[in-house]
């Protein structure tokens, strides 16, 4: 009976809601467009902006009233794309079949508002908690703690809470979960698209892991994963990648390890016997098992992106939560994401995104608000970048560590700045709707959605001219050295909470136009832009790898930065010889348990970088107090090479040591910085010396692209900003405004 009614209610619902009779979704594709990756929608290139609701009932409810009025708002503000959450854990109960009625409720709620709405479904594909009641044995488990229990969820809060803590959650590693889940979601899919609502449905977002985010289970504070399903999967990977049981002893210095034997790395993976780094003769089997735990990951991802393609009957694109590199707390290996190519080189994904960058120093006034992943090697592969813009407004605060709110018209400029951002440099983004208190409703104010109205104006007329970024820097940032580095922020503050969460902050307020890529794409990349290449925190450079590099970017009179310790390892040893082979200077190696203070010479400018500062960036960046950092004995490079120009020596040390010095050889210039530079002034210097344009010299920040240029500003004032075609032009900017200006004609926009 249950049958025959549901199958009478399809046949009545076209009548019943006409709307549904509208344009639909027949095809979804990303396909180049006028220099970017773009969403095309039935062949017509569209804009990628969306709205999108909150993970937490009642707010993730399209059909809701306050959700339902929020959608209704931004129909009226032009926008077709809407994202919403899907769960498993409400289609399908225990023991009992797969019910897709709450998914076709979640596109009706749309198209009440918005008949041609087009709709990306987040979907989340960890199994509900009864099913993990009834496998315990496929929970991840954890090296530092034991597994607790679920404790009682109220109504009101999500299927997420918990994420955080030690509590039973799906191993990545779980094949039974795996194979079982992927069974649903290609019933999902055939059911599904076989419904009205189905025809407007033109993406799958698969989300898994901590947050949805395709993170480790609790990896902020704790140690995944020692469960039996990834002690199986290492085993694996180790048969996989040495054959057999001599090369196995050889690369881990064990003599009794073998391939059945060998077991997941416990609390040692936190040790480091070189300093901040790991030394391949000693602590080969932690760097195996953190490579292991990533590719864990990205062939679940791809697996459960693979069934959605081969299933649905239409063209429909897939993509992720991946990429995530600015923002990762120190802990990049534990959880972060680092087997970008698995991804980016796949048939089967179409789109990554991410949250922008929670670091304070990116979100507060000044900041520019940046990606959290390297958008430039995402178009690169030809995929597209989505932002999940979540900055709070002056209507509510939301529970993501202590993200500030600022009054209404603070708050307009604010918002100006995190939805450009990410369009300038060819993405795309959605307003992820966390308020207030996550029941919807952020931008409920006339002076939002005016601004929000125009900038999707704005944005869909220089959407369709030619994309092209002027950047003329590169950042390049490596993630395989997060396998070979300390997993913590509070052993390591250089690799990540320096070199990727202050250095390109201060670059992007330098004046100068920035673009960034992963070291595994930069052989790939078009250098002919760029003026200046920076090798970030590419502290692992195989030989072969550091020619090939050489031979491509040492060319054209371009100037090539390296920092802190390039190539020190090479895959098998540490040796300042490799660094010497990458800078092209002679150089000392000497330790120390602090990290010294370096001086500038006059010939690049007088300024003082106080190690003090390197030591604390991990305990205020981000939006929550992290661990101080424990004094370590650390290897430090002091050029000794009379060829060389000194730029900087350690302030610290006596007798003085020079700690930064270029050199020109054959047209190119080798400038090598024994730490990280921490300020955008010395970066403006360094671009300056470089050749590179520089737009504003006040320390604002600066995203060029699509033809259009923005300037955030946090203190505000006189500005003469200095176009590519040599126009001037004079303006005074307010405290913590977001202007932006055509590139070209210099006309002021918004």
């Amino acid at each position: 009976m249950n049958k025959i009614i549901k199958s009478l209610l399809l046949w009545l619902f076209p009548f019943v809601f006409p709307a549904l009779q509208a344009q639909t979704v027949e095809k979804a594709e990303v396909k180049p467009y006028k220099g970017r990756p773009a969403l095309y929608i039935n062949d017509v290139p569209t804009l990628p902006q969306f709205y999108a609701l909150t993970d937490r009932p009642t707010g993730n409810r399209s059909y809701e009233a306050l959700p339902s009025h929020s959608i209704s708002q931004f129909a009226q503000a032009g926008f077709k794309l809407y994202q919403l959450d899907v769960w498993f854990e409400e289609m399908l109960p225990e023991n009992g079949a797969l019910d897709i009625t709450e998914a076709r409720k979640q596109i009706q709620g749309v198209l009440q508002h918005c008949p041609d709405a087009a709709v990306m479904f987040r979907l989340h594909v960890n199994p509900p908690f009864w099913w993990l009641k009834q496998h315990p044995e496929e929970c991840c488990r954890f090296a530092d703690d034991t597994l607790q229990e679920e404790p009682y969820r109220p109504s009101h809060q999500n299927y997420l809470w918990q994420d955080l803590n030690t509590v039973p959650r799906c191993s990545y590693a779980s094949q039974t979960w795996q194979q079982w889940m992927e069974g649903m979601v290609a019933d999902f899919c055939r059911q599904l698209a076989a419904t009205p609502e189905g025809r407007h449905l033109m993406g799958i977002q698969i989300a898994n892991g901590l947050n949805g985010e395709h993170h480790q289970w609790a990896f902020v504070k704790h140690d995944p994963d020692v469960s039996e399903p990834m002690q199986r999967c290492f085993r694996q990977f180790l048969k996989d990648k040495y054959r057999n049981d001599k090369a196995l002893r050889k690369a881990w210095n064990q003599s009794s390890v073998s391939l059945s034997s060998a077991r997941v790395p416990g609390m040692e993976r936190h040790r480091t016997s070189a300093g901040i780094f790991r030394d391949p003769r000693k602590e080969q089997a932690v760097i195996d098992y953190y490579e292991c735990q990533h590719q864990a990951v990205t062939q679940s991802i791809l697996s459960f992106a693979k069934v959605v393609k081969e299933t649905w009957p239409r063209p429909i694109t897939v993509g992720c939560f991946y990429g995530y590199y600015l923002s990762l707390f120190g802990r990049q290996a534990a959880g972060g994401h680092l087997r970008e190519q698995d991804i980016l080189t796949s048939n089967y994904i179409d789109f990554l995104c991410a949250p922008q960058a929670y670091n304070k120093n990116s979100r507060k006034p000044g900041g520019p608000a940046l990606s959290r992943g390297l958008v430039e090697s995402v178009n690169l592969h030809g995929k597209l970048w989505l932002d999940e813009m979540d900055q709070p407004t002056h209507l509510g605060y939301v529970y993501l560590g202590g993200l500030q709110m600022y009054p209404l018209e603070e708050s307009v400029q604010m918002l100006r700045k995190f939805v450009l951002s990410p369009f300038l440099r060819g993405g795309g983004m959605w307003y992820y709707d966390f308020g207030p208190l996550m029941n919807s409703g952020w931008w409920d104010d006339p002076a939002y959605m005016r601004e929000i109205a125009e900038l999707h104006r704005l944005e869909e007329s220089y959407f369709h001219k030619e994309q092209a970024t002027p950047a003329d820097v590169l950042l390049v940032f490596d993630t395989e050295v997060f396998y070979h580095t300390a997993s913590r922020d509070a052993d390591d503050p250089i690799t990540d909470q320096t070199s990727v969460n202050v250095v390109p902050i201060e670059a992007y307020k330098s004046g100068a136009s920035v673009a960034t890529c992963y070291l595994s794409d930069v052989e790939g990349m078009d250098l002919s832009p760029y003026k200046a290449v920076v090798f970030v925190n590419c502290f692992l450079l195989r030989p072969e790898q550091r020619q090939r590099i050489r031979q491509h970017a040492a060319k054209a009179g371009r100037s090539l930065v390296w920092l802190t310790a390039p190539g020190y390892n090479d895959g098998r040893t540490l040796d300042v010889r490799h660094v010497e082979a990458c800078v092209g200077m002679r150089l000392d190696t000497f330790s120390d348990i602090h990290i010294p203070t370096l001086r500038f010479s006059s010939a690049f400018g007088d300024s003082v970088q106080s190690g003090e500062k390197i030591a604390e960036v991990g305990k205020t960046i981000f939006m929550r107090q992290n661990d101080s950092v424990r004094a370590f004995r650390q290897t430090f490079f002091a050029v000794r090479d009379s060829r060389a120009e000194p730029l900087a020596v350690f302030d610290t040390l006596f007798p003085a040591k020079v700690a930064a010095a270029r050199i020109v050889r054959d047209s190119v210039t080798d400038y090598f910085f024994a730490l990280p530079l921490m300020t955008a002034g010395l970066w403006r210097q360094l671009f300056r010396q470089a050749g590179c344009h520089i737009y504003d010299t006040e320390g604002d920040a600066v995203i060029a692209g699509s033809g259009l240029l923005m300037i955030h500003t946090a203190e505000g004032g006189e500005r003469t900003l200095h176009l590519r075609n040599g126009k001037e032009v004079r303006l005074r900017l307010q405290p913590k405004q977001t202007l932006l200006l055509d590139a070209e004609t210099g006309v002021v926009l918004k």
